[in-house]
């Protein structure tokens, strides 16, 4: 066995194809698909299940992706800890993000983190916060931005407290407040996030015992902005959102609300070297106020 047959293995799993795979891998299908005939005989078990729609895991492709994982995360640790040695910074970090995140804090970071580590590459990976927690956790990716209330199991980096602030069409009659409290917009036409910051929003008039009076459900940020400035209703969203939109109508919430964002990993003691650079990067910039663009 080899490492390449992992590698092929791995990322026929990843794309779902053997012909992807080769595409990526710059090999042929006949030759992807002998790698994985050749794995499954030297461990004599059948891997995959294939099917006109694609490949999958069988059972035991499932406990054994495992262990491919596991090996090909230390072989690209060793690498990375060779080239330190050498006085290089090599190598390949895989990092989860949500969309907020995404939008308005990622960028500012991995610009500087290309400058100081132009040979490191970068690999993205967004969805929520249950996908991204369990990407983390079968070392799918290296580490991911998350929320504390997500990272369980998990080793977690807290960045900073992200508040949440209600947002107003121009027009609303309490724009002129320094604060707004739920039980005064219950009633509003509300705009909901969705897989994001739905749970805390919903929390929050759960706590509150009301009921959101919910027009509609959005998941784009910069969509629900629009709405509101049309007068379609009126929302809640973080405050790294209202970062980016300084013409915003936004007030704070009397009852105080946040999301703690963070790094969340599978251990913080056996990290890559590219894994504890881009770490030190973001807590630097974090600290540093430099990362939100305002």
């Amino acid at each position: 066995m080899t490492l390449l047959q992992y590698e092929i293995f791995k990322k026929v799993i990843d794309l779902g194809s053997f012909t992807k795979a080769g595409d990526e891998l710059g090999l042929t299908q006949s030759a992807v698909s002998h790698a994985v005939k050749g794995l499954e005989a030297e461990l004599d078990l059948t891997l995959l299940k294939r099917g006109r729609t694609g490949v999958s895991l069988t059972d035991e492709g499932e406990r054994i992706l495992t262990y491919i994982r596991e090996i090909l995360n230390l072989s690209e640790k060793m690498k990375q800890e060779a080239g330190r040695l050498n006085g290089l910074e090599i190598g390949m970090i895989r990092i989860g993000t949500f969309p907020s995140v995404s939008a308005y804090l990622l960028p500012s970071i991995i610009e500087k983190f290309h400058t100081m580590y132009p040979a490191i590459q970068v690999e993205f990976h967004e969805g929520g916060y249950h996908d991204l927690k369990k990407m983390v956790s079968s070392n799918v990716i290296d580490i991911s931005f998350l929320t504390a209330n997500h990272a369980e199991n998990l080793d977690f980096i807290p960045l900073f407290d992200d508040h949440l602030h209600v947002i107003l069409p121009g027009s609303h009659p309490l724009i002129s407040e320094k604060q707004i409290s739920v039980h005064d917009i219950s009633s509003d036409p509300f705009i909901m996030p969705k897989a994001g910051c739905d749970d805390l929003i919903r929390e929050l008039f759960k706590t509150n015992k009301l009921k959101p009076n919910v027009y509609c459900e959005i998941a784009d940020n910069q969509t629900i902005i629009a709405m509101v400035e049309k007068n379609l209703g009126i929302s809640i969203v973080p405050e790294i959102v209202i970062h980016a939109n300084k013409d915003l109508v936004q007030i704070e919430l009397k009852e105080e609300t946040f999301r703690t964002i963070g790094l969340a990993l599978p251990n913080l003691h056996t990290v890559s070297p590219a894994v504890a650079a881009f770490i030190e990067l973001t807590k630097s910039m974090i600290n540093e106020g430099k990362s939100i663009k305002v």
